[in-house]
């Protein structure tokens, strides 16, 4: 019924152009296509086949975050109406075994659109922390290349599970913690250029938005390589602001214990925020809802409940 629609509608075009002598008008997209004027349902599929038929869509630009699951040949090939996930080439069915397996699509391709190359796929990263090279077709290569650099993985949305599995991903989490704190600190104090340089080995992402990761960001983890780069540099901050008198100045005093120690945000394992007035308290003496700060400010807004 549609290549019989698709017939009349181009018969009812080629009528309005004959009546016209000066008409020069053209399907769009189709100026270099040279068909005999006899064939129009041969017309038909190759102005179609530049876009897509209803069988078959070239592959589309798309991140995948899931393993493919698996299924036999036969039934995927079958369900790509044994045509060529790439070109859309027909296969015969004896011929199926020579189509070749992407594994970031999930779909068989022609030796024109695969020629055996390998690639990280993001989906068994995200699963099962697998940075195995698995074969896929020319254009999830170039696709998977061409973000490989690109912070595209947010692992409170997808691979929720690896900070509790890859010990290493959660310490640089941590240190990725401190790191956004002690950056605020830094910028606000005039002393601190060279820290700051150092901190710009780092890539960009990884200092404005935890959680957030390229593949290569993910790959330098498994390496061992990442988590020494962000300590190194947390140390180099660390020691800048203990030796800075403009930074201790923007430090905290815990009011719990009066101690004479100056704590910061950044210091997470010593350090609690009241989640109020952000005041900074030693963990151990903090007590919820008796923040002394927040006594202070609601007693200026209420003098009343200065006496309770």
């Amino acid at each position: 019924i549609a290549e019989q629609l698709a017939q009349q509608l181009v018969l009812d075009f080629k009528k309005s152009c004959i009546l016209c002598s000066s008409c020069s008008y053209q399907l769009p997209g189709t100026e270099n296509v040279a068909v005999s004027s006899g064939s129009l349902t041969e017309e038909i599929r190759q102005r179609t086949r530049m876009r897509g038929t209803l069988s078959w869509a070239p592959p589309r630009f798309q991140i995948i975050f899931t393993v493919q699951p698996t299924h036999r040949r036969s039934e995927v090939v079958a369900s790509q109406h044994f045509l060529c996930a790439g070109c859309g080439t027909e296969v015969e069915p004896r011929y199926i075994k020579k189509l070749r397996y992407c594994e970031y699509l999930g779909r068989y391709f022609c030796d024109c659109c695969h020629s055996g190359s390998e690639a990280v796929i993001p989906g068994r990263v995200l699963s099962c922390w697998d940075f195995g090279r698995y074969p896929v077709s020319d254009f999830s290569k170039q696709l998977l290349d061409s973000v490989w650099h690109q912070p595209l993985f947010d692992l409170t949305c997808v691979g929720k599970n690896l900070y509790s599995k890859v010990k290493e991903l959660d310490r640089f989490r941590e240190v990725q913690d401190q790191l956004l704190g002690i950056k605020k600190l830094l910028k606000a104090c005039r002393l601190s250029e060279s820290v700051l340089a150092e901190l710009e080995h780092l890539p960009a992402h990884l200092k404005e938005q935890p959680n957030l990761f390229s593949m290569d960001d993910l790959q330098k983890v498994k390496k061992g390589q990442l988590l020494p780069q962000a300590k190194a540099v947390l140390q180099s901050a660390i020691t800048h602001v203990e030796n800075c008198e403009l930074c201790l100045a923007r430090g905290f005093i815990c009011e719990f214990c009066r101690e004479k120690d100056i704590i910061f945000p950044f210091q997470t394992d010593i350090c609690k925020r009241c989640p109020e007035c952000k005041a900074c308290f030693h963990k151990k003496c903090f007590v919820v809802k008796k923040c002394p700060k927040c006594a202070r400010i609601q007693s200026r807004k209420d003098p009343s409940t200065a006496s309770r």
